[in-house]
């Protein structure tokens, strides 16, 4: 498995380099973050599935717009391609893999991570926008769920939560119940795996980003919450409680 660790070098500022490097991602290779593991089940089971696809990396914030900091291994090389398999198989779809084309697997990788962590209350399924409406239901009925939907300025991310952009943004938090269902349903676009938030960054990873499981730092302000990032609608944080 060859690992590329291109440096991000002048086209970043100093203040977002020095986040880098607190963060391990600039130079994993020398001992930093990409050496110690989250503690927490969720945040773990995602790091292992990034550290086997190569630690593929992306920085966002300041000027770095999407910045490809490390490139990692494609979805369609063996035998990671079956292992994208997998994420689908936990879906119901063991037929699909990583060279079935016109699958965008995201959804399925977040399932089969909270699945494999042991986050129960989760439901499964290859959408994003069908599991978080799923969750929002369960949370409004009352029946104490393990997982709670917050809007992106109310609530600062943490190791095993949820980091997703959709098209509407966060328009479904001051709705009825069943518009908020529907937005969620119908605009929720991708999300990622939080591992951990430093620097100024969370660290998130995600897959069939890249065309890989990639990390991508996103910035925060003072408080830890999502800053605007580009590219990126921010629709909500999910609010692991499972693990």
């Amino acid at each position: 498995m060859r690992r590329s660790s291109g440096l991000v070098g002048a086209r970043l500022p100093a203040a977002l380099l020095t986040a880098l490097a607190l963060a391990g991602c600039a130079s994993a290779d020398r001992g930093g973050y990409a050496d110690n593991p989250p503690s927490n089940p969720t945040a773990y089971v995602a790091w292992q599935e990034w550290t086997r696809f190569g630690r593929s990396t992306v920085v966002y914030g300041g000027s770095a717009a999407g910045y490809t900091n490390r490139r990692g291994v494609s979805e369609r090389s063996e035998p990671l391609s079956s292992r994208v398999g997998d994420y689908w198989g936990s879906c119901g779809h063991p037929e699909w893999n990583g060279r079935t084309s016109g699958r965008p697997w995201s959804g399925a990788f977040v399932s089969w991570v909270m699945k494999k962590s042991g986050a129960s209350g989760f439901p499964t399924a290859g959408r994003h926008g069908q599991y978080l409406s799923a969750l929002y239901d369960r949370e409004h009925s009352g029946r104490g769920a393990s997982f709670a939907l917050h809007a992106p300025n109310e609530y600062a991310p943490k190791p095993g939560d949820l980091v997703c952009s959709g098209t509407a943004g966060a328009s479904w938090r001051y709705t009825s119940p069943a518009m908020a269902h529907r937005r969620i349903d119908n605009t929720a676009s991708h999300c990622d795996v939080v591992t951990d938030v430093r620097g100024g960054f969370v660290q998130a990873v995600g897959g069939n980003v890249k065309n890989s499981v990639t990390m991508s730092l996103y910035p925060v302000d003072r408080r830890g919450r999502l800053a605007p990032a580009p590219g990126k609608l921010w629709m909500l944080v999910v609010e692991n409680r499972a693990t």
